[in-house]
């Protein structure tokens, strides 16, 4: 096995938790106004974003874990 095949799941298990962690951050430390309803906190640019972010995140992670295979391409 090629020495860079045998990385690419760990890259993708690192990778994924640092964006788990980005989103996660994200959406603890984003500016709040005072009297926030529930719907503006769920329906916000930054709450959007983090939850895209920890949606890539737990698919790399899953994909890097072997639990869903990735492709594999013949080329030539």
């Amino acid at each position: 096995m090629n020495p860079a095949a045998a990385f690419i799941p760990k890259f993708f298990v690192i990778c994924s938790v640092i964006l788990i962690i980005a989103g996660a951050a994200q959406v603890l430390v984003r500016p709040r106004r005072e009297r926030e309803t529930l719907m503006e906190r769920l329906v916000n640019r930054s709450t959007i974003t983090a939850v895209i972010t920890i949606g890539f995140g737990v698919f790399g992670l899953l994909v890097g874990l072997g639990v869903i295979p990735m492709v594999r391409l013949r080329l030539g």
